[in-house]
């Protein structure tokens, strides 16, 4: 199943240090072994119901805040489940059968091989496939569930097993009326993702109790076997100002392990700017590496007993999940929600290093200055970084110099540095690559 078992019939760039290369075969055949690791997770007190499936209870509870909406594949066709006002909605997709999304997947993991192997030789095609792919997710599956979600302002996408893998959230479909020429799913609606309606509700519950006031940030580490992360710190930098706190940072050689696994339970707020990985094959390795090439993996996250408001992951492939699995989607944030995180910003592909220090300090700016939600806050500032042109941006950067919250003027400096010698008219961040990798789980 790709949905919780409780659910009834429906009624009335920053690249990583090593290239993965998964295959659906190759996830599958992990999949014995991480039932086991789940069941050993299961034994540690304060985790008995880790992964554990909902009532119908607990997810009507949940959907009472904002629709969830379940997605799965078949052999004839897909379903959408949408749950909403205590009641069942069935959306059918006849276009989402398992074959065609399975197709689509392994397409879309060998053409992100290629570009992670050719960089920035191979962004044009991996711009090209994904633009493709976000187009079929609209008519097959995404699409259909707007039409019925027209008054709502946000909903929660369940979306289990290979379609996991895909942006939900940057389906689109023709629309000349927009600065792009395209109208995409979170034009419509704030999309933020959850495993399941038992982990979303325990994180809304956790994020009404955390203030989300004291800030780590990890910002490079180094040295590491990967590229260098130019604007990592003024991304830092800009994301604590943005925010309006006071942060505990962990640059460069201080950024080990050790130091991490102290701050980081004394901690309300995470943000990571360094490498990560996501290891589709064996999911709870997947982690983030840290000084001297040392790494955190994702069970080593889950033992930390974490109380966070939120976690931003601006590093590559922290989003993407193990696959194929039968009631859940596991990667970093699936497993930091269930290690004390209320919610989660992170990347399902390697990110492009200016355009993530901007749209993570313009993220963090919505977020503190509009007393917005975390998922509320993203979607500003990705159609905010998709839609203005190098001028525009260059204009509010500057404005940031004087407004609240106010910028350091050495950020300000290099982000506007980067928009002087472009087309000014030109919008340089609209390609998908740039601006659609993050998505927000969890509250």
């Amino acid at each position: 199943m790709l949905f919780e078992r409780a659910l009834p019939s429906a009624s009335p760039e920053r690249q990583t240090h090593a290239v993965a290369e998964p295959g659906i075969e190759a996830v599958r055949a992990a999949r014995q072994e991480l039932d086991a690791v789940i069941e050993e997770i299961r034994g540690v007190e304060g985790f008995e119901q880790f992964l554990a499936p909902p009532t119908f209870d607990d997810i009507l509870r949940t959907a009472g805040l904002s629709p969830l909406v379940y997605f799965a594949a078949a052999d004839q066709g897909g379903v959408a489940l949408v749950v909403r006002d205590g009641d069942v909605r069935h959306v059918p997709l006849e276009e989402l059968s398992a074959e065609k999304l399975r197709s689509r997947v392994q397409a879309h993991l060998d053409a992100y091989t290629a570009y992670r192997r050719e960089g920035d030789v191979g962004q044009q095609g991996w711009s090209e496939s994904l633009s493709e792919v976000t187009r079929w997710l609209w008519t097959s599956a995404v699409g259909p569930v707007l039409n019925v979600l027209t008054d709502a302002g946000e909903a929660v996408f369940v979306a289990g097993g290979l379609l996991g893998l895909l942006p939900l959230h940057a389906a689109w479909t023709e629309d000349p009326s927009t600065p792009t020429g395209r109208r995409y799913a979170l034009d419509q609606l704030t999309i933020s993702y959850a495993p399941n309606a038992r982990a979303l509700q325990v994180a809304r519950d956790l994020a009404e109790t955390v203030s989300g006031c004291r800030l780590l940030a990890v910002v490079e580490p180094a040295p590491v076997d990967a590229p260098p992360l130019l604007f990592a710190r003024w991304e830092a930098r800009g994301f604590a100002a943005g925010a309006g706190l006071h942060a505990i940072e962990l640059p460069g050689v201080q950024a080990t392990p050790l130091r991490f696994r102290d701050h980081a339970p004394e901690s309300e707020v995470l943000h990571l700017a360094c490498h990560g990985w996501a290891s589709l094959d064996d999911p709870l390795s997947s982690g983030l590496l840290l000084a001297t090439g040392r790494r955190v993996v994702l069970g080593e996250l889950m033992e930390m007993r974490l109380r966070v408001r939120l976690a931003v992951l601006s590093a590559c492939e922290t989003a993407l999940p193990g696959t194929e699995l039968p009631d859940e989607v596991i990667g970093l944030p699936t497993g930091l929600l269930q290690a004390g995180v209320a919610g989660v910003v992170a990347s399902q592909w390697a990110v492009l290093d200016r355009a993530t220090a901007m749209l993570m300090t313009e993220f963090a700016r919505r977020w503190a200055a509009g007393k917005l939600s975390p998922g509320v806050a993203l979607r500003h500032a990705q159609q905010w970084l998709r839609d203005t042109t190098n001028a525009q941006k260059r204009a509010h950067w500057l404005a940031a110099l004087h407004e609240e919250p106010t910028l350091p003027a050495e950020v300000v400096e290099e982000f506007v540095a980067a928009l002087s010698f472009v087309e000014p008219d030109r919008r340089d961040h609209e390609d998908l690559v740039a601006w659609a990798a993050f998505a927000h789980l969890g509250a």
